[in-house]
């Protein structure tokens, strides 16, 4: 996490560009993690963390220390924007995709790390238990998929089996999944990066 001294804050305050340059190459990195973390898309997190720093320099004379938490707390808020924006413009969604977006804007609103779920060992088991009751064959490729990040073409020539089949298995697994967890399926799809497939 990066240090802001409290006299680089001062010397923005009287319009210093140096200290300004200073607060956004110590920043800028951090800020677009903090983006990306809620809002999966780099170039929207890189826009989003620009802005924010537009903003301040704009504001430059009411800044006050501590810095970061503000910064941290900006981004947050034009993720939550951002994903509104992406909610209205993108109708319609399919079922999956508005779940989606809805728990990625809550966990924008509410400051919440979308990692943190892992550590939810409830959530956990209830994913392993519904894997663990798909057929042989397709909970085999799924837990290589998921838990081994393997690609469909690795998982193909280790099963002797073509791409498109592991696709295809895969997307059987998704489907009875989807059953399986029901509410938290969208939740599964979002820890697990399903959102582009």
């Amino acid at each position: 996490m990066p240090k802001i001294e409290e006299d680089i804050v001062a010397r923005i305050n009287e319009g210093d560009t140096k200290a300004f340059e200073q607060l956004y190459s110590s920043c800028y990195t951090y800020l677009c993690a903090v983006a990306t973390k809620y809002i999966f898309n780099a170039e929207a997190a890189r826009e989003v963390v620009n802005d924010i720093f537009l903003s301040v320099w704009n504001n430059r004379s009411t800044l006050v220390s501590p810095l970061l938490p503000y910064l941290i707390r900006s981004v947050r808020n034009r993720c939550v924007n951002y994903l509104r924006q992406q909610r209205l413009q993108m109708v319609p969604f399919s079922e999956v995709q508005d779940g989606l977006l809805a728990i990625q804007e809550e966990l924008a609103a509410t400051g919440t790390h979308p990692l943190a779920y892992l550590e939810n060992k409830e959530m956990e088991e209830k994913i392993y238990e519904a894997i663990n009751q798909l057929p042989p064959r397709c909970r085999t490729i799924f837990i290589e998929y998921l838990y081994h990040n393997k690609t469909y073409e690795e998982i193909a020539q280790a099963n002797n089996i073509t791409s498109s089949t592991v696709r295809g298995q895969i997307k059987i697994g998704l489907s009875k999944l989807k059953d399986l967890l029901g509410d938290i399926y969208p939740l599964f799809l979002f820890l697990f990066d399903f959102s582009e497939k």
